[in-house]
């Protein structure tokens, strides 16, 4: 009985197995607040909440610049940088924000899905393959550009903001837990220049960086972009995304896991592989503890250790680089 199932299990399992075709298109949303702007206060709680439907669409990023308050605790860390990402977008006041290189004007709430629903479900020339390494205060990253297709004419810079995902601060607005709390930029805040690699290679960036005293090193990752003088942002990628890569590039296929939602335990199908590593991230890209087993074909993970949420996976075999999704009851 038990093989009769497994057997039915891995036919239903190889149906399922597909490669994407295209690079996903996140969202790089920018956002400029201010830790003493009482009406950021009121309006951000929302924003956060709505963004927060959408983990596997959005990338974020929180920018202090002086306007209205000089004072504010985030932007005295780094004046210049949070001051110099706000000019380029002309900004005159907080909370504002920017949507793949496009500033939206003023509303309440900040964005809702009319305004987001445009920039969903798009694919890009181009994805960034974000690693990083190190431990301590000093860190390296690399930044892997890959070239799916042509990009028009024109001049691009890439950009790798240093981003602190959550800081817990009393400020002055009433506002305790801050997100994506934009650091500095590497190597500098003009960005570098960047000329895309030809279709089907793709373009290494390297370069290392320190981790300030007042960071929280575990929260600490890097959010690249490249961006056109446009100004559009063509892709952006994090460390984190086990969902923004393409079968284009080298040997990366999304599969199913079954069964979907689960409570105690999942099933992979894995033909002619052998496991190397498996990661388990959930919606905020932190990384989580994972086992796993292999007979054959199959690999199985317990995940009854995890609360109900929705999670990613990724696989590294022998051959192949596999992701999946996952809802957990």
């Amino acid at each position: 009985m038990k093989k009769g199932f497994l057997t039915l299990f891995l036919l239903s399992f190889t149906a399922a197995l597909f490669a994407q075709q295209s690079a996903k298109r996140y969202v790089m949303i920018e956002h400029f607040t201010n830790s003493r702007c009482s009406v950021c206060a009121s309006k951000n709680p929302s924003f956060y909440n709505f963004i927060n439907q959408y983990p596997n669409d959005i990338h974020h990023i929180s920018i202090h610049p002086s306007m209205p308050y000089n004072n504010c605790f985030f932007y005295l860390a780094n004046p210049i940088e949070n001051n110099e990402r706000a000019y380029f977008y002309n900004i005159i006041g907080t909370p504002s924000i920017a949507l793949n290189g496009t500033l939206l004007n003023p509303s309440t709430p900040l964005l809702n899905s009319t305004k987001l629903q445009p920039y969903l479900n798009q694919t890009s020339p181009i994805y960034l393959k974000v690693t990083e390494t190190g431990t301590g205060n000093t860190r390296s990253g690399s930044i892997d550009v890959h070239s799916l297709g042509a990009l028009p004419n024109g001049s691009y810079k890439l950009y790798a903001a240093i981003v602190e995902k959550t800081v817990n601060y009393n400020a002055p607005n009433g506002e305790t837990v801050h997100h994506d709390v934009f650091r500095k930029i590497v190597p500098e805040i003009n960005g570098i220049a960047f000329t895309p690699a030809p279709v089907g290679q793709s373009n290494v960036i390297n370069f290392s960086y320190a981790i300030a005293n007042n960071w929280v090193a575990d929260e600490v990752y890097i959010l690249a972009y490249v961006q056109s003088s446009a100004p559009e942002i063509i892709n952006s990628g994090t460390k984190y995304d086990p969902l923004v890569l393409s079968a284009s590039d080298a040997k990366v296929e999304t599969i199913a896991v079954m069964p979907n939602p689960a409570t105690d335990q999942v099933y992979f199908q894995l033909p002619d592989e052998q496991v190397q590593s498996l990661e388990i991230f959930d919606v905020k890209g932190q990384r989580l503890a994972a086992n796993f087993s292999q007979e054959q074909e199959v690999v199985q993970v317990p995940v009854a250790q995890l609360a109900p949420g929705m999670y990613f996976f990724k696989i590294t075999g022998s051959q192949k680089v596999y992701t999946a999704k996952l809802i957990k009851e």
